[in-house]
């Protein structure tokens, strides 16, 4: 039963899954009324043979349940128009850098030509530009360019609208101007004030760090990811290093283990001390406390709130003279984040550091007493540090390699190398220079910790540069299927949560959700939520961009989804485009809604297919065998097309209608000014 109980969370994740796919907001009172109801039989039928399934039955309503009630907490307005030139005043909440620009998110906004009660409860504007003298607290005023929450780029695609809509953003736009400055800070928060004391060391470090070892040295300390340049970003990735830049157990754990074992060793330096004292739980509370500091400096991220749990359990485990790392830890974990923010699930931080940390937990719990050896000296200790990176680097990268592949259409191939490389360099060099630069910076003697820091980053950029080098270190392939990805996952479970042999058959199971990428049928045509980002697939398996440019970020996800860097130029095609449409393999793009006569001409033709970012009277344009304009993509969404013998096969975001969830609004106007300052 106890072994039972570590797969309480997937009928949780199967709870939260159900009430996200649903296509209209179910009933809150409904929802609460069945978990009680259920918790009612469970108690009922406690000591009966049926408490197994009733209690599944309860856990899967406990999931939904969380879901409904988190939506409703949240209950933000959303911009449901555009609205040009705005007049917005509101408090900096947020500072988000980014590598060219700024996004602020203001929160209690006031909205010129928006109702009060219609009124989000925060939201985002791009800026061009960032100004030290912005800090969290703010009352700023500016004019901008706001539309509504963005949708999925593509059928099946991240669904960005409710990412947001958890945040409480209820809108986007850019501001082609800085705002001005109305009041400074008042009554601040305790989170704004963390907040602005994060964004304050960030500054102070990429100030002491100029750089990309400035910006990933901030990225590792308090989670401020956006100023870090492309190309860097790019040499972590393909080299399976990206996971440094999130702070998850890797930098949570090092940081804490080595404040509990330099508390120690200080303590041990006076003999009377550490004979009267119990100097492993005092290193143990200042390392827990240190590991909550750190949380809150990182922004509490998922990862980092997964890691702070376990600690707290390893290090309470300390405190009372238990045990505390165990997959029932891990399991703890799970069950408080799903039932929290049950909204983290769809994300990669949450996929992969729990898969991770699975592996990791179920290797060292299974084969932890062949792996260590507890006599032999130094040369013993330099061996098990090796056995244990090396197991440790190969359980991770194998574990989170579905969910690579699913969010991110690659995988590293020398990713273990890598990290071998990297991560006794985590330990000894880089986060050693984060706590040290936190502890020595209320004395302005940081810069000693910046040092290692900036060293430390360097060596890992060195190493990533060489890792990615070699032949072959990146695979670029399309994601398996949503199914796969949680194939793979219940694969993973099984293959580390059963003891017997049967666990092996966990393998094949991940394989198979992982081959799931062999079904994907490739698109013809890419069509964004608006229509003003169209794509179609040239002759030579490329791709070419019929209308918008492919640096937007609806076209950079397209081509990340089919295993692609970069699309073809139309000049290197066969297609024909003008200012006002684009002819390509029977397919019609129109540009201009000002040219009646283009359109007049375009909707006499015959062709397969009339792309329109505009409303057409349907009855007036009998040619085109499919016409999709801008009434079919706010019903729809995102389309995308593949020409088959049979006729045209159509995917839609949304295929029966626009689903209606609070976070769904029509996104009838375009913002790729702000995706392009993103």
């Amino acid at each position: 039963m106890d072994r039972l109980a570590l797969w309480s969370p997937v009928p949780v994740m199967l709870g939260v899954g159900a009430y996200f796919s649903l296509e209209k907001e179910p009933l809150l009172w409904a929802a609460v009324l069945a978990l009680a109801g259920c918790g009612v039989l469970l108690v009922l039928l406690w000591r009966t043979r049926l408490r197994l399934p009733v209690f599944i039955a309860f856990l899967v309503l406990a999931g939904f349940a969380a879901g409904s009630v988190r939506t409703h907490l949240i209950a933000t307005p959303l911009i449901t128009e555009p609205h040009d030139n705005a007049l917005i005043e509101g408090t900096i909440d947020m500072i988000d850098l980014q590598e060219k620009g700024t996004r602020l998110v203001l929160s209690h906004p006031v909205i010129e030509g928006v109702a009060p009660e219609q009124t989000p409860v925060r939201v985002r504007i791009a800026f061009r530009s960032y100004d030290p003298a912005w800090s969290i607290g703010q009352r700023v005023r500016v004019r901008a360019m706001l539309y509504s929450l963005p949708q999925p780029s593509q059928p099946g695609g991240y669904d960005f609208a409710r990412h947001l809509y958890f945040l409480s953003i209820g809108g986007t736009g850019f501001a082609f101007h800085p705002p001005e400055i109305v009041a400074q800070e008042g009554g601040l928060t305790l989170r704004q004030r963390i907040d602005a004391l994060r964004h304050s060391i960030g500054d102070d470090m990429r100030a002491h760090m100029p750089g990309p070892a400035g910006d990933i040295a901030a990225a590792m300390t308090v989670g401020e990811t956006g100023p870090i340049p492309e190309e860097e970003k790019s040499l972590l990735r393909d080299s399976g290093l990206s996971h440094m830049l999130a702070i998850a157990g890797l930098h949570l754990g090092l940081a804490a283990g080595i404040v509990f074992f330099t508390v120690r060793l200080l303590l041990s330096l006076w003999p009377r001390m550490a004979v009267r004292l119990p100097t492993k739980k005092i290193a143990a509370a200042c390392a827990l406390l240190a590991a909550l500091v750190y949380l809150l400096m990182a922004g509490r991220p998922i990862p980092a709130q997964r890691s702070f749990i376990m600690v707290l359990f390893v290090l309470g485990g300390v405190l009372v003279d238990r045990r505390g790392i165990s997959l029932r830890t891990l399991m703890l974990a799970a069950l408080f984040i799903l039932l929290v923010m049950p909204e983290a699930m769809y994300g990669a931080s949450f996929q992969m550091s729990f898969s991770a940390t699975l592996a990791i937990v179920a290797v060292y719990e299974r084969f932890g007493r062949y792996l260590y050896r507890a006599h032999g000296g130094v040369w013993n200790h330099i061996r098990n540090h090796a056995v244990g990176i090396a197991a440790t680097s190969i359980a991770a990268t194998l574990s989170t390699a579905p969910f690579v592949l699913y969010n991110f259409d690659r995988f590293a191939s020398f990713g273990v190398i890598a990290n071998m490389m990297v991560i006794p360099l985590a330990a000894l060099v880089i986060m050693p220079g984060v706590v040290l630069s936190l502890v020595l910076m209320p004395f302005g003697l940081q810069q000693l910790g910046y040092f290692l820091l900036e060293k430390g980053v360097e060596w890992m950029l060195a190493a990533a540069g060489w890792v990615t080098s070699l032949p072959g270190s990146t695979l670029l392939q399309p994601a398996p299927t949503p199914w796969g990805m949680a194939l793979s996952g219940l694969g993973l479970m099984w293959l580390c949560l059963i003891r017997a042999r049967i666990c092996l058959l966990g393998l094949p199971i991940i394989a198979a959700g992982v081959a799931t990428m062999l079904l994907h049928h490739v698109p013809d045509v890419f069509i964004n939520g608006d229509g003003r980002q169209v794509m179609a697939r040239t002759e030579n398996g490329q791709y070419t961009m019929l209308k918008g440019q492919a640096r937007a970020f609806a076209a950079q996800a397209w081509l990340r989804s089919e295993g692609l860097e970069e699309a073809v130029p139309t000049r290197e095609t066969s297609a024909v485009c003008t200012r006002e449409r684009c002819d390509f393999r029977n397919i019609i793009v129109l540009r201009k809604p000002q040219v009646d006569a283009v359109r007049e001409a375009a909707c006499a033709e015959h062709a397969a297919v009339l792309i329109a970012w505009w409303y057409l009277d349907k009855e007036r344009c009998p040619g085109p065998a499919l016409l999709i304009d801008r009434g079919e993509l706010e019903t729809h969404g995102a389309h995308t097309l593949r020409f088959t013998e049979q006729g045209i096969q159509v995917k839609q975001a949304w295929p029966h209608a626009k689903s209606q969830r609070p976070w769904d609004v029509p996104d009838v106007e375009e913002s790729e000014e702000e995706a392009t300052i993103k």
